[in-house]
């Protein structure tokens, strides 16, 4: 009779031993649950929506617009994109909407993402637009902006610098070599617009 009841035991220990393990057998890996909730705002904290929000991991991929981590987003009414199942790493964004863009802002978490954490963050965006300049001379001239030294221009060069902040500029030329007794100084001002470019043309 014992031996029956110590058989009958272990038939029902393996039976409730090889259910436990199909049930948990059929229970899915935990899914990755780190994600970047970004809100995107101008100047003034209003939400904007229909802005393109591009993910990257790092700054250089940012700059070189390669690499892209996921697909481009649009911020919705409430100005929100979500990004969902990524690394516990730092991410940079690129955010766009007409002229106005993050450059001058907000580019990066600065912290690696919380693993299975959503991150939240404010993206303000600001307006901006492009300075031109060109110079027609054969001599080269250093440029300065709004008082301080910008570059340098070798004669009969062009150059651009983008994602200017809008507003009012001061450009200054000094001529670096090829005169004879005083070197050309001179200064333009000018209103950049939201999406517009300043040219300077010199000397």
């Amino acid at each position: 009779m014992k031996k029956h009841i110590v058989f009958l035991t272990v038939i029902v220990g393996l039976l409730v031993f090889n259910s436990c393990k199909k049930e948990n057998d059929s229970v899915s890996p935990l899914t990755n649950s780190t994600s970047l909730e970004l809100t995107i705002k101008n100047n003034i904290g209003n939400s904007i929506s229909g802005a393109s929000v591009k993910l990257y991991a790092s700054g250089i991929d940012r700059s070189n617009k390669t690499n892209q981590v996921g697909t481009t987003q649009f911020s919705d009414a409430s100005g929100k994109v979500v990004f969902n199942e990524l690394s516990n790493i730092k991410y940079y964004f690129l955010v766009e909407k007409d002229c106005q863009n993050n450059i001058n802002g907000g580019v990066t978490t600065t912290s690696a993402l919380i693993a299975n954490k959503t991150t939240v963050l404010d993206i303000i965006l600001s307006e901006t637009g492009t300075l031109k300049f060109v110079n027609t001379s054969s001599n080269p001239y250093r440029v300065y902006i709004n008082g301080s030294v910008a570059f340098d221009m070798n004669g009969g060069t062009t150059k651009y610098e983008n994602y200017m902040s809008t507003g009012f500029y001061s450009i200054r030329v000094l001529q670096l070599s090829g005169y004879l007794f005083t070197a050309t100084d001179k200064t333009y001002t000018g209103t950049l617009g939201c999406g517009q470019t300043m040219t300077v043309t010199f000397p």
